[in-house]
């Protein structure tokens, strides 16, 4: 898989995430086999077709081709065109969304049914707002399995796709972040998940000891141990950071969690606990194949993008982030986790009614699980994944929403304001120690100054 397939659709796409992502806890509920229910339903009357949905018809999709292909929205039509006999699904996988599907929104053009606006090139959506239909009828309608379809789901996932108080888009994937791990090893050596930063650098004392180190990062990745520092920090010091940060406040990177934070993982680089491990796939593949360090910081995908690479025995687990101290203003059970993989419905397609009903299909437990069992990642389906899919990494995700409950939170300035390649660069200079916590707080704080008192920037607020 290449970088930019990965980091666009699960970093990039959190653009569209907005905090705090409150998650409603649940078991996982046992999933169903692998193909779709081939016994179609009984063709209603008209008046009883969701949205509106005209038979026989055909869906047209444009769907990204990254990192989770196509597949899963084909297996959604597939139960759809099972239940609604006469309808079509057309599924196209393009690679640049934005090439593909804006010049299509114009006045004098017909755009697809259904966008996933994925991948490096997203569309603007803010500044394309009109051509979108609001999907409050989506969420408000009964699911495949006979609730609310909004109940069905994490609470507060739809805030990413809620523009100016209009929910335009459904964000289906759910990323969680968190320290990223073997549990066999961790068991076999009887080292307890670090929950604070001293617990951290004893654990580095262990590592050393070894022969190896604490942390692993790899050069367009060093901004991973920037999510890892404001995860943290806002666990200890609360949403204040959180909302201070994604604001681009003055000090907001002077906050003392912050501060301190970054205080500790200085402390990890001089101690010599953090290995620089080339660039990102490599530096990865070294933590997982070579044991050379025993944490990694990083989003859901890291499981999917290192199932071929771990060893069999690995048992890729993740755990939440560390704070500074045992009591913490959020519970050392809070965890970061963005919804991504955004989906809209263009106001002048032929198909509106059917795009809603593909996106609605798309959000039956069936389906998310069939995601979740594919790519071993959560959807924003509560209670989608399935009990018999033998997965350390996606259960232990399923494990950290349960276990946060309504203390599942997140933020988007990095990604919204495109500060990624700036921000990486600075990281990268600390973890190679050349640059002091003072002095990576002073740069990060620049960066937000810059783009906070730029007239032409589209800024958003968050309290």
């Amino acid at each position: 898989m290449t970088r930019p397939s990965r980091r666009s659709v699960l970093s990039a796409l959190a653009v569209a995430a907005v905090a705090p992502l409150t998650a409603c806890p649940g078991d996982p509920s046992p999933g169903p086999s692998s193909s779709p229910s081939a016994t179609p339903a009984s063709s209603p009357s008209p008046s009883q077709l969701p949205f509106g949905l005209v038979t026989p018809s055909t869906v047209e999709s444009v769907i990204f081709d990254g990192a989770f292909g196509t597949g899963y929205v084909e297996f959604a039509a597939d139960i759809m065109k099972a239940s609604y006999p006469g309808v079509r699904v057309r599924v196209t996988a393009v690679e640049d969304v934005r090439a593909a599907v804006e010049p299509r929104l114009a006045d004098d053009a017909t755009p697809p049914d259904l966008v996933d606006n994925s991948g490096a090139a997203l569309l603007p959506v803010a500044t394309l707002a009109d051509r979108f239909v609001e999907l409050d009828d989506v969420v408000e309608s009964p699911s495949l399995e006979g609730e609310v379809l909004r109940e069905t789901l994490y609470h507060d996932v739809l805030a990413a796709g809620t523009f100016n108080g209009r929910l335009l888009a459904i964000n289906y994937a759910l990323s969680v972040y968190g320290l990223w791990h073997s549990a066999s090893e961790f068991a076999a050596q009887g080292w307890e998940l670090p929950q604070t930063w001293d617990a951290i650098l004893a654990l580095g004392d262990a590592a050393r000891r070894l022969g190896r180190s604490l942390f692993v990062w790899g050069d367009e990745a060093a901004d991973y141990y920037q999510e890892l520092a404001i995860a943290s920090a806002v666990k200890e010091g609360g949403d204040e950071v959180r909302v201070a940060l994604d604001n681009l406040a003055e000090d907001a990177w002077a906050h003392p969690a912050v501060k301190g934070v970054l205080e500790q993982l200085e402390t990890c680089v001089r101690e010599g606990f953090v290995l620089r491990g080339g660039d990102y796939l490599t530096a990865q593949a070294a933590w997982v194949r070579e044991g050379a360090g025993l944490l990694y910081p990083a989003g859901a995908w890291i499981a999917s993008e290192m199932s071929e690479v771990a060893p069999a025995d690995f048992a890729m687990t993740v755990a939440p982030v560390p704070t500074l101290t045992a009591a913490p203003t959020l519970p050392i059970s809070a965890v970061h986790a963005s919804p991504t993989e955004q989906f809209l419905v263009p106001r002048d397609g032929r198909n509106v009614a059917g795009a809603k009903e593909l996106l609605r299909t798309m959000l039956s437990r069936e389906t998310a699980a069939h995601f979740s069992r594919t790519h071993l990642m959560p959807t924003i389906v509560r209670e989608s994944v399935p009990a018999d899919l033998e997965s350390t990494a996606l259960t232990s995700q399923a494990r950290l929403l349960a276990d946060a409950g309504e203390h599942v939170f997140s933020w988007r300035f990095v990604t919204h304001y495109g500060l990624g390649p700036e921000t990486n660069a600075a990281w990268a200079e600390f973890l190679g120690g050349t640059l002091s916590a003072q002095g990576l707080a002073e740069q990060l704080q620049a960066i937000s100054d810059r783009v906070r008192n730029d007239p032409d920037v589209e800024r958003y607020t968050v309290e």
